[in-house]
């Protein structure tokens, strides 16, 4: 370890560095995405100069079961996560803390398979 700077500095620095970078990301992603609708702008308004038929736009909907089933498999990571972590450290007793957020992800993983059910039905009868 770098010995001019104490264990206490680095335990101040992480999260100000994770806060940070994060930030970073965020700006840097908005900045792609605009330059991509810049281009796709540009390119629409050659074709226009050009006389060329432009396609629709296509229109991707996702089904409400996808955003569901994610969670769910998030709060199922972060249950199944604490439970391990806080029953090595303070025993059955601290473990069942993980429990309430697998609880809720066991509750959206439901609702989504439900969710899904319907969806399919709707499919098939053209609605």
């Amino acid at each position: 370890m770098i010995s001019w700077i104490s264990p206490n500095h680095i335990a101040v620095m992480i999260p100000i560095l994770f806060v940070c970078g994060a930030i970073v990301v965020a700006i840097v992603a908005v900045i792609i995405h605009g330059r991509n609708k810049d281009l796709e702008h540009k390119e629409r308004i050659a074709a226009m100069e050009k006389g060329i038929q432009l396609p629709e736009p296509k229109i991707v909907v996702k089904p409400v079961y996808s955003a569901r089933r994610a969670w769910a498999l998030v709060f199922l990571g972060i249950g199944l996560g604490l439970t391990i972590g806080l029953w090595g450290v303070h025993g059955a007793q601290g473990g069942v803390w993980g429990f309430l957020p697998m609880f809720i992800g066991a509750g959206l993983l439901a609702a989504a398979i439900l969710d899904k059910r319907e969806y399919e039905e709707r499919q098939q009868r053209g609605e």
